[in-house]
């Protein structure tokens, strides 16, 4: 009946308390330097707030979360550390218990975040009627929910600029703060030119500049976006747009959201626009990469949009690389070719330390030449890892838990 939940962030150790799934406080440590006493000392609170709100300068965003993986909880972390960079406010749309626990057990970057659960009621009937008897429908409902979720929330409170990511599946391999300057860029874009939502390009070069997909969107005009929802609930049925716009594909592909603002964007009825930011590498769902259906890795250079795992695992020509459509918004805030390994050295790289024992071990049993072992010894990771042992040996001398 009675729960406790620990946050720990940057700053501060939290503990909520529940009653019956009830938020009732929260009791807070803080360490702060205590300038009298010239060392740190833990200040404790108790908050009774129940549902913490963005400031008044915070941008805003919706980060999408509900599947658990491997690598979900990167790629969460990542566009923290975005958000961070951006000060804005994250509401993590999430109808998953399972995740939204495990991301209260993150290191967190701060306590400006809340968790809502995707919004099934206010707009159940046009959706519904939207994705009338496509196959999965069920499925394919329960997200449209979480996907509109953003839009709802956002106008009912006023957010006039609004973020929709889709976090547990998309991992920009880049400097956070490199991506902010990106995204701050296509977003004053987007107001500029009156654009009432502008996304990623996910799959826009990927089809040839057919379609228009979620992942990750800058909506500048929340209230457009709903009443266009509002207007179309027969889309597949309207032969006078389908017809004076060209929309071909619709008998094949219309069984999801995705597909429905595709057709909001062809239909002219929002104004929606496409941007990359280039020589940035992007991972979408990296747990089932090398499958590359839905899932894959892309990098947009010289005006293409690269599938490396195509090119360099699977050795596909031709359809390892397409043109980017000219209409497609180039950011480019001078990220290099090469400067993802620099990031995944940085976010995964756990050292060498296996391989460094096994080294040795050879050595010492004349299982290779002192070539060899020179070669490998010489490294900088050998050094770092020498570095990180004297550490841990130190912190346990000093009864440090690292070891």
């Amino acid at each position: 009946m009675l729960n406790k939940i620990s946050i720990n962030t940057k700053k501060c150790k939290i503990r909520e308390i529940y009653f019956l799934n009830c938020k009732l406080y929260e009791y807070i440590k803080i360490d702060r330097y205590n300038k009298a006493l010239d060392k740190f000392k833990t200040y404790k609170f108790y908050s009774f707030r129940g549902f913490h709100k963005p400031k008044n300068n915070q941008r805003i965003f919706y980060l999408k979360v509900h599947r658990v993986h491997r690598t979900s909880f990167d790629c969460i972390r990542q566009w923290l550390d975005i958000a961070e960079k951006m000060n804005a406010f994250v509401f993590f749309v999430c109808d998953n218990p399972d995740m939204e626990l495990k991301i209260k057990q993150m290191i967190l970057p701060n306590r400006h975040f809340t968790f809502i659960k995707s919004d099934r009621k206010t707009l159940k009937g046009e959706i519904k009627k939207i994705l009338h008897k496509v196959e999965r429908q069920a499925l394919w409902e329960r997200i449209a929910y979480s996907m509109i979720t953003p839009f709802l929330h956002a106008n009912e409170n006023n957010y006039a600029i609004s973020y929709n990511i889709d976090a547990d599946d998309i991992l920009l391999c880049a400097e956070p703060k490199k991506l902010a300057e990106a995204f701050v860029n296509a977003e004053n874009y987007a107001l500029k030119n009156q654009i009432d939502l502008l996304n990623f390009d996910m799959f826009y070069s990927k089809s040839y500049a057919v379609h228009w997909s979620f992942g990750v969107v800058i909506c500048t005009n929340a209230q457009n976006c709903l009443n266009a929802i509002k207007t179309n609930t027969a889309w597949r049925k309207n032969r006078k747009l389908i017809e004076k716009y060209n929309i071909c594909w619709i008998e094949k592909f219309n069984f999801n959201v995705d597909w429905f603002f595709t057709f909001l964007r062809d239909t002219r009825q929002l104004n929606m626009k496409t941007f990359y930011i280039d020589k940035v590498l992007v991972a979408h769902m990296p747990d089932i990469i090398l499958e590359h259906g839905w899932a894959f890795m892309l990098q947009w250079k010289n005006n293409c949009i690269n599938f490396p795992i195509l090119s360099d695992l699977y050795k596909r020509a031709i359809w390892d690389s397409m043109p980017i459509p000219s209409d497609c918004i180039k950011i480019d805030v001078n990220i290099q070719e090469e400067d993802y390994k620099k990031f995944l050295c940085n976010f995964y790289d756990f050292g060498v330390g296996f391989e460094v024992d096994m080294l040795n071990y050879a050595k010492e049993r004349c299982l290779i030449s002192q070539e060899i072992y020179d070669r490998y010894a010489s490294t900088w990771q050998y050094a770092r890892e020498g570095r990180w042992r004297e550490e841990r040996l130190r912190g346990c001398k000093k009864g440090i838990k690292i070891c």
